[in-house]
C-alpha cells in the first residue's frame, strides 16, 4: 500500500471505456482501477461509467465510488455531459484514459495516450463512412487530441515510441509524457504454465471450428493492422496453415473475407468471432504463432499476451514491438509477404507440428515467458499513482 502525499485528494477516472467493448482501452482501465484500489487507500476516487459498464465496476475500497454519465465516446453528448458531471463531483484531478477529453473542462487533468495511429495512417484509416464524413471527422479528432495535449499537466503512454511520437509532433517538454508500460493479464501466464489435456484440445477446437495447422491474430480488421498481408503470406507456403481472427464479425472483416476470395485463400481463413480470456488462453498455445502484421502500434498487448501463454509470437519490424518484444519474437517486413511466409514455415517445419520439443518453437516460447516478466499491471498503476501526486 502507498500512502498518500500531503493532503488527501478527490481524484475522478473517465471510465466510461471499461469492459470488453473497450477494447485495449477498457483493459487499461480495468486494470488501473483494481491495482488502485490496493495501492491507495487515501485518495478518494470517483469513477465515472455508462449504463452498459456501470456493473462491470465492483468497488472493492472504501474509497471508490462510482458514479454513472450515459453517453457514449466521440459525441457531442459527452462534450457537454462530462463537464457539468465534473462540476458537480469538483475533483482536484481527472484522468481521462483517451484523447477525447471535453473541450469546455476547465479543470486539471492527466491524459493517457495510446497511439496516434489515426494521425500517422490517415490516408488508411479504418472508416465506414463517406470521404467527406471521413474528413471531417478525422479534422475533429485532430483538433480534440491537440487540445487534449496542450492542456494536460502530464501525459501518460505505453511505450517509449508514442512518447517520441508525441514530442516530434508536439511542443511539448520531455518531462511532461511518461512511459507506463502494459502488461498481460495472469489468466495468460498460467495458461502458459500447465499442458492443456487432449479432451480441452479438442472441446476448444470443436466450439470455435478451428482447424489445424493454424496461425492466430486477435483484434480488429482496421486497414493498418495489414491483415491482408498474411493472406498472401500463405500462398507461399508449403504446406497449408489455417488463419484463424479472433474477432467480432463486421463491416471490416467483411472486408478482409472478400480480400481473401480475391487472394484465393479464403479456405484457409476462420473468422472465430469473439472469444473469452478463459478460452483464448488456451487457444495460443495450441497456434503454431501468433502473427502481428500491423503498420502502427502503441504498445502491442496481445503479442505481450500471447507470450505469457506460452505462443511464439511472429511481428512486423515496426520499432514499437522491436521495443516492446525485445529478442523473444521473430520480426518481418510489414510489405514482404514472402519474407512473412518464411517465418512461419521456419516455426511450422521446426518440429513437423508435433509440440514444443524442437529448438526454434521452444527458444521463442522461453524467451516470450522470460519477456513478459518486464511487465506488471500494479508498476503501472504505481507509476500512475506518482503522476496524480506530483500535479
Amino acid at each position: 500500500m502507498i500512502a498518500a502525499i500531503g493532503m488527501n485528494m478527490k481524484i475522478a477516472i473517465d471510465a466510461r471505456f471499461l469492459g470488453p467493448e473497450g477494447t485495449g482501452i477498457g483493459k487499461y482501465i480495468e486494470k488501473l482501477l483494481e491495482n488502485l484500489q490496493n495501492l491507495d487507500s487515501e485518495n478518494e476516487y470517483v469513477v465515472i461509467l455508462r449504463r452498459t459498464n456501470f456493473n462491470l465496476f465492483n468497488q472493492k475500497a472504501k474509497n471508490f465510488k462510482k458514479i454513472m454519465a450515459d453517453s457514449s465516446w466521440y459525441t457531442l453528448k459527452e462534450q457537454v455531459l462530462l463537464p457539468a458531471v465534473l462540476s458537480k463531483i469538483r475533483p482536484d484531478l481527472v484522468h481521462f484514459p483517451h484523447f477525447n477529453v471535453p473541450l469546455l473542462y476547465p479543470g486539471k487533468f492527466v491524459l493517457t495516450v495510446h497511439d496516434i495511429t489515426k494521425s500517422e495512417f490517415k490516408n488508411i484509416a479504418s472508416t465506414t463512412h463517406s470521404k467527406p464524413i471521413f474528413l471531417l471527422k478525422h479534422t475533429g479528432y485532430e483538433f480534440v487530441l491537440n487540445q487534449a495535449v496542450a492542456r494536460a499537466k502530464k501525459i501518460l503512454v505505453p511505450s517509449n515510441y508514442v512518447k517520441n511520437k508525441l514530442l516530434e509532433n508536439f511542443d511539448l517538454e520531455n518531462d511532461k509524457v511518461m512511459v507506463t508500460y502494459e502488461a498481460a493479464d495472469d489468466i495468460y501466464s498460467k495458461s502458459g504454465s500447465k499442458k492443456i489435456s487432449k479432451a480441452r484440445k479438442r472441446e476448444l477446437l470443436q466450439k470455435y471450428k478451428i482447424k489445424e495447422p493454424f496461425i492466430i491474430y486477435v483484434g480488429n480488421a482496421y486497414a493498418y493492422k495489414n491483415l491482408s498481408l498474411v493472406f498472401e503470406a500463405l500462398r507461399f507456403l508449403d504446406e497449408k496453415v489455417y488463419f484463424v481472427h479472433a474477432a467480432v464479425r463486421n463491416q471490416f472483416v467483411d472486408r478482409l473475407i472478400d480480400k481473401a476470395k480475391e487472394i484465393g485463400v479464403v479456405d484457409s481463413y476462420i473468422n472465430t468471432g469473439f472469444i473469452p480470456n478463459d478460452d483464448l488462453a488456451e487457444i495460443l498455445p495450441l497456434s503454431q504463432a501468433f502473427v502481428f502484421p500491423s503498420l502502427s502500434e502503441g504498445f502491442g498487448l496481445p503479442g505481450i499476451e500471447a507470450m505469457a501463454a506460452g505462443c511464439p509470437v511472429i511481428a512486423s519490424n515496426i520499432p514499437v514491438f522491436k521495443e516492446v518484444y525485445g529478442s523473444a519474437a521473430l520480426f518481418f517486413d510489414p510489405r514482404d509477404p514472402k519474407e512473412l511466409a518464411k517465418k512461419i514455415q521456419s516455426i511450422t517445419n521446426d518440429e513437423n507440428l508435433t509440440g514444443w520439443q524442437s529448438g526454434l518453437k521452444m527458444e521463442l516460447r522461453k524467451k516470450g515467458l522470460k519477456q513478459v516478466k518486464k511487465y506488471s499491471w500494479k508498476k503501472m498503476a504505481q507509476q500512475t499513482f506518482r503522476v496524480y501526486e506530483a500535479v
